[in-house]
């Protein structure tokens, strides 16, 4: 299965949706969208955010699914979801696809 999401860049206070500065990384707040994913999770490049690197994301919200965020590397992050069955495998097929993840992504641009 092919894996489809899209990322949705939030605006901050004065409606800008370009990464904003903290110390000396950017952030940016954004929503990713996932409609279709395979059991590697879904990578997200860093140029999706509108960042050239990754030196940390944290999930701050969800819907759906029971969602982790890992490290692919510094140009990348993944979304892996797992069942909630009781054994907590990887979720390999598109039995319930749809999950929408807030994150917060640190890094440079």
């Amino acid at each position: 299965m092919a894996l489809a999401f899209t990322v949705t860049i939030l605006t901050d206070h004065k409606g800008s949706t370009a990464p904003r500065v903290s110390g000396d990384e950017y952030f940016v707040d954004a929503v990713i969208d996932v409609t279709s994913h395979v059991a590697a999770g879904a990578v997200i490049p860093a140029s999706e955010f509108g960042l050239t690197t990754i030196s940390a994301a944290c999930i701050t919200g969800s819907e759906g699914g029971n969602t982790r965020l890992a490290y692919e590397s510094a140009t990348s992050l993944a979304l892996i979801f797992t069942n909630l069955d009781g054994t907590n495998a990887t979720v390999a097929d598109d039995g319930d696809p749809t999950c929408a993840v807030r994150v917060r992504v640190y890094g440079l641009i």
